[in-house]
């Protein structure tokens, strides 16, 4: 192991994540980096223990060593044992400060801290930082054993001493001061880094107690966050007014206080212990923001209090929003003497989520910087804040009385006294509520039911997606949402408007958890069930409505309404779910949403019956068709029976009205129902007829149409290619269990069918034949190894082959499967979509790519709008299958005809160049490359700056030296010798050593930065290296993606904007020529040295690392190489066969992985919507055709576009299946392989068998008559 001391810097901690499925090889990096830098830390601190121990002149023989913890044991001894010196000597010396510090001189305080400083660390000299004359003189230096200070010198010396540091406090608090002193609006980059906050604390904690310290710097962030909220609020864009006017001065003030409590816990955290953190957040921030708010909040109570009531002329803006002020309650109380109008309760509701948002937001921080669990508090009520009678700006930095100043308490939990604020607005809050969703909840169903009364059966819709909150912070606090396949897509109109007001005021139920604001909750508890009983029972007076006066299609929209209602009551049930004994007594009931789960039961049970019944009472019942017994062709056998093609009809429009409304797998499953029973219903009957001669061949024919019928409505009810082409033995028990599986029961049904078609309107020589010859060979029925689906088989040969049926879908048709699905599907199905994406080396997108612009050869110029929505694709598929670090070879098949005439790799290769017009999938890469590449130079950035501030104490410590006259003063027996400045030489030392050891840092964190970057990238920079010959001797030593990350390093550190943007530290010159010095070391480290030698110093730099480190920098790249290759081969290695063998379990551990990245389900949405939207082209060239060769793929494809071409139309589809034109000719005149067909069904039933022979004989008989 490499000794510590050399490189410390390495050893830091660089937040680089690894991704959530990578390689094991990474792991194990990972954990190897890991435990070094904790061993190599931990032999630090013990060595620079040993060399305190040395310092300080005290070594200890013996044969045990000396643990760290006594050593530090010891060090806090040794502090107490000051060196003793006369009295007279030190109060020369305080006094020669106190002069000093009167004087003109610059920077003197900084100059006499420094001093004090070296005092105490070269000769060990302790000045005392309490304030009470019994404790100064044990701690400083004293009298000699012959000397007795008497009660006036002590008091002379406190004096003197509490007159240098009450200046330098002065100094120190103004600095503080200052660099919180910034506005809203003002620059994020703060005034002073994080190491000189720290420094200054340390300083003061140096002079002062740490209580008194910490209580000092309280007062000042609370002015500071007090004044940042009435800057925020005095300041409004709007002009708002009231309590619009604290919810947006709040709301932009949130923002500023964020970034502000950040830094406050990234420096406190270095410098007091958890306990004390907490308490001065307590104080400092959340008491500050709870303490303005109740100030606020009761300037605009009386306000509200005196405008509310007075007449109308007088109202505010805020109250000629809206237009009906809430009525007066019915109990005379004082407290209640003005009625709060619906659009102030909308401003509370929008602050109060504004500061639940605020109060996560800072949980979150707290536990993430410094580790201290937030998540869960135990609230406790203080009471109604009261207005501070002196304004918190009136403070000065001079010593102020211990009374006077705020107490900081030593918390175990964070307090947020925000709500508080609200109790004077309980009662009226409660009664507002009550009445606001009363009043919404009235007055739409007295909209419904005019609707309703005007002549207008149909149910009003609208899309659920129109029915969201306002407000952005009610979006993404409190509006929960459902999967999208278990929503409803639509809702009845007056369902939407009700549910939105909830919707609009559960984040100010939410925020009343507290006992005194418990009746808010109550209320809105109350409110809500009694909106959820009146829709239920407005629902359930227009479900009785259908059929007598309302139409079917009411049904599924009553349906989906009831189902909107319920997951929302369900959600609001969750939410005002919590730990406190107090808020768990008011949750909502659990009635309404049992009631609303019985509703939605009944609803699905009245559509599918009643589905079922109109089908088998009255489409099905056709006389004319049906009339078996005549002996007159049924319309001279040139068509099926009208009843099938009424009943296919009525199945179309019904899977229409169900796509449109209902939540997917619902909508999917009532279908499946339906089809099934009335299926079942065609067996019976046409196993049971018994046709004339003149009939028997419309059997034949209505069989043949059902059975192309149902093929089409088959792939709107299956859920996998398994359920379109095999029959899964276990379906059988989900269906004796009580599940349903409706694939299973058509495949069943339909193969019944199929049986009769071919006993009774086979030739019956080929019938005699298979059967009679069949049973003299052998009696015992032969049954097949395992069932297979006959019936696509037989009116489907080229598609569904025998093999097809036996062994399943492979290739192409296959793939032709799987976007037939998802096509029929009521709408997007993740799973499905991604098992097609990733199928045949991910065949869809490339044949997606081939097709398009990208790849076609073409003369115009391609329209703006249609190259954006092109590159959107491409950035979406990059999003997509860079996440999937189980397929690594993913993103370079999906992407590969793209890549390959765009010529990607020479863009790979000049990846950090970003002056030049490159295609959207660099950009895509090097914004993943530089996102790894950032960490690396924020960190860097911090480097620097603190060795800048420590260099520049040094040189300003020799630069401002003390006059001697103050010198001399110092008393004699301290020993204390000056330092002497440093020359040229030294400085260039310096230099040298500290790019020596950020030139260490990158190397070191190389393979981290390498781990961090998706595998799917990794290999597609391997792929990419191989295109890249000319320039395979800059890459021989490195690699295209090591060649790529320095390259966006150096980049970096070449612009120093924006390494000031993403580090938020402001950048002077000193720091920027360091870092250009480090740019240009690391060219010369990669042999990019543009024109002529490198600079001397460079040279210095690199052959420094060289001597102390032989070689090292070539094992650093070598050792990154060979992760980047290991990593990428051996996942694939593992797991090539997982690809190809794609089964449901790892398809939802990817698709997990897919939604848990920020955008993963949008890009899988717009992707479903082009391949929707282009089905026509891919199915063809799927098939094979080559009728449109010059068809073009369309990416400007939205789910509009998409719905449309999906739509029923009523027109169109009573003679066709789905698109094509159904022949009725070619439907009586199907060719049937009898020969082929019929062995399958040797082993039937004897019984059937009988039946269906039986009623082939009436029909001889009646030829024969």
């Amino acid at each position: 192991m490499e000794w510590p001391g050399e490189f410390p810097e390495d050893h830091g901690f660089v937040e680089l994540l690894i991704p959530g499925v990578s390689s094991d090889v990474d792991f194990e990096q990972f954990m190897k980096e890991t435990e070094e830098k904790l061993s190599l830390n931990a032999s630090s601190i013990e060595h620079q223990l040993n060399d305190l121990h040395a310092k300080m002149g005290e070594s200890r023989t013996g044969d045990r060593p000396v643990s760290p913890t006594e050593v530090l044991q010891w060090f806090n001894a040794r502090a107490q044992n000051a060196l003793k010196s006369p009295s007279a000597d030190l109060s020369d010396f305080f006094r020669a400060l106190q002069q000093y510090l009167k004087s003109d001189e610059e920077r003197k305080e900084e100059v006499t801290l420094q001093l004090l400083l070296s005092l105490s660390a070269q000769c060990g000299v302790c000045f005392p930082s309490s304030s009470s004359s019994p404790s100064l003189h044990p701690h400083l230096p004293g009298s000699s054993v012959h000397t007795t200070p008497t009660v006036k010198d002590v008091s002379s010396l406190e004096e003197a001493w509490d007159a240098v540091r009450l200046q330098l406090r002065c100094f120190l608090l103004d600095r503080l001061s200052r660099c919180t002193s910034g506005l809203p609006g003002s620059p994020q980059i703060s005034t002073m880094t994080i190491q000189e906050l720290v420094q200054c604390l340390q300083q003061l904690f140096f002079l002062y107690p740490e209580s008194e310290v910490i209580t000092d710097y309280q007062g000042l962030k609370l002015r500071y966050v007090v004044s940042t909220l009435r800057s925020s609020m005095s300041s409004s864009p709007g002009g708002e007014t009231g309590f619009d006017r604290l919810a947006t001065g709040f709301c932009n003030a949130v923002p500023q206080v964020n970034r502000a409590l950040t830094e406050e816990l990234q420096v406190l955290s270095r410098v007091a212990e958890p306990h004390v953190v907490l308490g001065f957040l307590n104080v400092a921030y959340f008491g500050a923001v709870a303490q303005e708010l109740a100030s606020q909040m009761e300037r605009e109570f009386e306000t509200a209090q005196r405008d509310n009531t007075a007449p109308s002329s007088k109202i505010k803006k805020y109250s000629a929003r809206s237009r009906a002020t809430v009525a007066p309650m019915e109990l005379p109380m004082k407290s209640r003497s003005f009625s709060l109008t619906s659009h102030q309760l909308r401003a509370l509701t929008q602050l109060a989520c504004v500061l639940q948002g605020f109060e996560r937001d800072a949980r979150e921080l707290v536990t993430n910087i410094t580790f201290i669990k937030c998540i869960g508090d135990t609230p406790t009520l203080k009471g109604i804040l009261k207005k501070p009678k002196e304004d918190p700006s009136s403070t000065t930095n001079g010593k102020k009385p211990a009374s006077d100043k705020p107490h900081t308490p030593e918390a175990k939990t964070l307090e947020f006294n925000w709500r508080s604020a609200f109790s004077r607005l309980v009662p009226h809050m409660e009664h507002c509520v009550k009445v606001v969703l009363d009043d919404v909840c009235a007055k739409n169903l007295l909209q419904e039911e005019a609707f309703h009364s005007s002549g207008q059966t149909s149910v009003s819709l609208s899309p659920t997606a129109d029915f969201s909150v306002s407000s952005q912070h009610l979006r993404e606090d409190f509006f929960f949402k459902d999967s999208e396949r278990d929503s409803p897509k639509m809702t009845a109109k007056f369902c939407g408007a009700i549910v939105t007001e909830l919707d609009a005021l559960l984040p100010l139920a939410v925020a009343c958890r507290d006992v005194s604001l418990l009746g808010v909750r109550s209320s809105f508890v109350e409110a809500c069930s009694r909106a959820a009983f009146a829709i239920l029972g407005r629902l359930q007076e227009r479900a009785l409505e259908v059929p007598s006066s309302a139409p079917l299609k009411n049904l599924p929209a009553l349906l989906a309404s009831c189902i909107y209602v319920q997951q929302r009551l369900e959600h609001y049930n969750v939410t005002l779910k919590d730990s406190s004994a107090a808020s768990a007594k008011t949750p909502l009931t659990l009635l309404p949403i049992q009631r609303y789960q019985e509703l939605a039961e009944a609803l699905r049970e009245q559509l599918t019956s009643y589905c079922i019944q109109v089908c088998l009472t009255c489409i099905l019942q056709d006389a004319e068709s049906h009339d078996w017994a005549d002996p007159k062709p049924f319309y001279e056998g040139e068509r099926c029976s009208f009843s099938l093609q009424m009943w296919f009809y009525f199945l179309c429009g019904l899977r229409s009205d169900l796509w449109a409304v209902l939540p997917s797998e619902l909508a999917k499953d009532v279908l499946g129902c339906v089809l099934t029973e009335t299926l079942q219903l065609l067996v019976k009957r046409y196993a049971r007829v018994r046709a004339s001669y003149k009939r028997h061949l419309q059997i034949r024919c209505d069989i043949t149409a059902v059975l192309l019928y149902v093929e089409h409505l088959m792939w709107s009810v299956s859920e996998s290619p398994e359920d379109v082409v095999l029959i899964n033995p276990a379906s059988e028990i989900t269906i004796i269990g009580g599940g349903s599986d409706w694939p299973y029961r058509i495949h069943s049904l339909c193969d019944q069918l199929l049986a009769v078609l071919l006993v009774v309107t086979a030739p019956i020589s080929f019938v005699h034949r298979t059967f009679m010859d069949s049973a003299s060979k052998d009696s015992a029925p032969r049954q097949p190894e395992r069932p297979v689906v006959r019936w696509l088989n037989a009116i489907n040969p080229d598609v569904f082959t025998e093999q097809v049926i036996r062994d399943g879908l492979m290739g192409e048709a296959a793939l032709a499967c799987q976007l037939r699905l998802l096509t029929s599907d009521p709408g997007c199905s993740p799973r499905l979509l991604l098992r097609m994406l990733l199928y045949e080396d991910c065949h869809l997108p490339r044949m997606l790519l081939e097709n398009s612009y990208f790849c076609q050869e073409t003369d115009s110029e391609m329209p703006i709008e249609t190259c954006k929505a092109g590159d959107d694709f491409i950035a979406a598929l990059f999003n997509l299958f860079s996440s999937l670090n189980n397929v690594p070879k993913a993103l370079a098949q999906a992407l590969h005809p793209y890549l390959e005439r765009m010529q990607i790799w020479k863009y790979l290769y000049t990846l950090a160049d970003t002056t030049q017009t490159a295609p959207v999938v660099v950009d895509c890469v090097r914004a993943l490359v530089t996102k790894s590449t950032n960490t690396i130079l924020v960190h860097l950035v911090s480097m620097v700056l603190a060795w800048q501030d420590t260099d520049e104490c040094k040189a300003a410590l020799v630069k401002r030296r003390m006059p001697d006259s103050v010198l001399a003063k110092i008393p004699k027996d301290w020993n204390y010798g000056t330092a002497d400045g440093r020359g040229k030489a030294t400085a260039s030392k310096t230099v040298i050593c500290q790019a020596i050891q950020a030139l260490s840092f990158i190397f070191t964190n190389l393979t981290l930065v390498v781990a961090s970057l998706p595998l799917s990238v990794r290999f597609l920079f391997q792929m990419a290296e191989k295109y890249l010959s000319q320039h395979a001797r800059q890459l021989r030593s490195m690699g295209l993606l090591l060649w790529a990350l320095l390259g966006c390093l150096i980049q970096g550190l070449d612009d120093p904007d924006a390494l000031e943007q993403i580090s938020g530290l402001a950048l002077d010159c000193g720091a920027k020529d360091c870092l250009s010095l480090l740019r240009e070391c690391l060219q010369a480290a990669m042999s990019l040295q543009q024109k002529g030698i490198p600079k001397p110093t460079v040279q210095k730099v690199l052959q420094a690392l060289e001597e102390k480190r032989p070689k090292w920098i070539t094992m650093q790249l070598q050792k990154a190489r060979k992760l980047c290759a290991e990593s990428v081969f051996e996942q694939g290695a593992e797991r090539g066969a997982a690809a190809a063998e794609l089964t449901e379990q790892k398809i939802g551990l990817m698709l997990l992985e897919v939604c848990h990245k920020a955008g993963g389900c949008v890009y899988l949405r717009q992707i479903y919507h082009i391949i929707q939207g282009n089905e026509e082209l891919l199915m063809s060239k799927l098939g094979g055709s080559t009728d449109c060769p010059f068809l073009s793929v369309n990416f400007n494809v939205g789910p509009e576009r998409a719905d449309r071409t999906a739509s029923f139309n009523p027109l169109l589809q009573y003679d066709h299946i789905g698109k094509k034109r159904l022949n009725q000719s070619e439907v009586v005149d199907w060719t049937w392989d009898w020969l082929r067909l019929l062995p399958a069904y040797e082993g039937m039933s004897r019984v059937n068998f009988t039946s269906l022979v039986a009623n082939r004989a009436f029909t001889a008989l009646t030829e024969a008559l």
